[in-house]
């Protein structure tokens, strides 16, 4: 058998054979450190990860979406990309995993190469390809800055004997549905009693190399079973989702805050429905709707459990939240906290629709280039010294004529297009769009309302055009649906609830 190419952790499997059960997990700092960096991740960059099959309910729609609509109904360029691949603020961290499934690299420094450019004084960079400067031009790759995230304590930490999340050389017991603890005879002989062991010699000791492609397999096994160690040992086939809504509808209504609270600007929608409320075809939306389902792909998988206690409807991920706030809290380096359990967005990934998700935006950054910006624009980082003076081919002392030979860089927002628009939102202000039931989004037009009214069989007479103004607890509602559900999302949140129960017998036609 061919060795799998790159990198592999050894895990050891505590077997059952006779009941084909994975009782445990023995395994170093290293699994655990990428095992806990899943809750960093955005959740389009897992949608991404899992070739849009990561049945997180409706995000594989809404993946689906950004990729299928025209970059003109974007802001920019780059608020496609932003959602298509999103950054991981955590990133300076997750890069020195022992396996960095999601490919975290530190942020490259894009700026506008052109040095006559009208914005010059600006000093601006972005962290992203695609953002555009004051001037109209596009920014262009300038390389990675050596010092990215704090380069001192980085580097203090990689020759430490802590991990990259976890400190020291403990070893680790991962449980079947993911509770991380140190390992210890108690932790141990109390899984005994739970499973029913008497002689734990009937146990195999199986060691797992895990590769880059088998812990993605694994986080597909997290967001889809309970038991992601043993169904991952015997090959269990991955399940379709079969999410029930009778099942979740219970969970959908919480008792939220400021229940009647409005969103800013009344956010209004028009839904066609049912004059029974059996069923909704589709709601006309607009920017702030879009945006308030969008910016969910965006959304670090920690920030989503700790908003909504899960992240899908079958998984165990948040066992792993849960583990890091009990059992191994003291075991997680201090810095790395809030990191894991409240992670944040990167600059200028939230919007204004999405602040409802209450995560917080790290601040813009701001870099020291010891060189003028102009050669900085020029020779990038590695030439910073060449602005300095330095001795051509014929040996004659060649100085740049700058006076300043320090600047203040400071970062761009990419979804700002020309200094013209505020950049608060992904999509753009001048369009309109529909969404279907299953979450599906496209430009308003004519041909597509027509579609979907004619593959849902429904005579005219029985459909009924209601406008709804939504509050701050109903959009929490819908936002939570989206994880949770893979169909009839806006009926099971909008439509009366007495009547969710008939929804099942409404199929998707579009």
């Amino acid at each position: 058998m061919a060795k799998p190419e790159g990198p592999t952790i050894g895990v050891k499997l505590f077997v059952d054979k006779e009941k084909k059960k994975v009782l445990f997990a023995e395994s170093d700092k290293e699994f655990v450190d990428v095992i806990f960096s899943f809750l960093t991740m955005p959740l389009g960059t897992i949608v991404r990860l899992l070739d849009k099959q990561s049945q997180m309910g409706c995000l594989d729609q809404l993946y689906n979406s950004v990729e299928d609509l025209n970059l003109e109904y974007f802001q920019t360029s780059a608020c496609k990309a932003m959602l298509l691949k999103p950054l991981n603020a955590a990133s300076g961290h997750c890069c020195r995993l022992k396996i960095n499934v999601d490919g975290s690299v530190p942020r490259v420094v894009y700026v506008c190469k052109d040095t006559s450019c009208s914005a010059l004084s600006d000093n601006a960079f972005s962290s992203f390809p695609g953002t555009v400067c004051k001037c109209g031009k596009v920014m262009e790759s300038i390389g990675q800055c050596p010092k990215y995230d704090g380069g001192t304590e980085t580097a203090a930490a990689s020759c430490s004997e802590d991990g990259v999340f976890v400190k020291g050389c403990l070893k680790f017991i991962v449980t079947d549905d993911l509770q991380v603890a140190p390992a210890s005879t108690s932790l141990m002989m109390s899984v005994f009693e739970k499973f029913g062991v008497l002689d734990p010699a009937v146990l195999e000791q199986q060691v797992l190399q895990f590769s880059s492609e088998k812990i993605t397999c694994l986080l597909k096994r997290l967001l889809t079973s309970k038991q992601p160690l043993t169904d991952h040992y015997f090959e269990a086939p991955v399940p379709q989702d079969d999410a029930s809504l009778e099942a979740l509808v219970q969970n959908l209504n919480p008792k939220q805050e400021n229940e009647g609270q409005e969103m800013p600007g009344n956010l209004k929608i028009r839904v066609l429905q049912t004059k029974d409320d059996s069923a909704l075809l589709y709601a006309e939306v607009g920017v702030d709707f879009v945006d308030s389902l969008f910016s969910l792909l965006s959304i670090p998988l920690g920030s989503a459990i700790k908003l909504y206690g899960q992240c899908s409807a079958k998984g165990c991920l948040g066992n792993v939240y849960r583990s890091i706030d009990g059992s191994v809290q003291e075991f997680v380096r201090e810095e790395c906290q809030s990191l894991l359990l409240d992670p944040k967005l990167p600059p200028f990934f939230g919007c204004c629709a999405s602040k409802i998700l209450q995560v917080d935006e790290l601040a813009p950054r701001e870099l020291t280039i010891k060189a003028c910006f102009v050669c900085f624009k020029s020779l990038g980082f590695s030439g910073c010294s060449l602005c300095h003076g330095y001795y051509n081919s014929n040996y004659v002392f060649v100085k740049c004529g700058n006076m300043v030979k320090s600047i203040k860089l400071c970062e761009a927002n990419p979804k700002q297009k020309g200094g013209c628009e505020k950049g608060e939102v992904y999509v753009s202000r001048k369009a309109n769009f529909l969404v279907t039931d299953d979450l599906r989004v496209l430009p308003l037009s004519l041909a597509s309302t027509v579609k979907i009214v004619s593959d849902s069989k429904i005579q005219t007479s029985n459909l009924v055009v209601k406008e709804i103004t939504l509050t701050k607890s109903k959009v929490m509602e819908l936002q939570r649906a989206v994880l949770l559900l893979s169909r009839n999302i806006l009926s099971s949140v909008l439509l009366h609830p007495k009547k969710n129960k008939k929804l099942h017998h409404y199929h998707r036609m579009y």
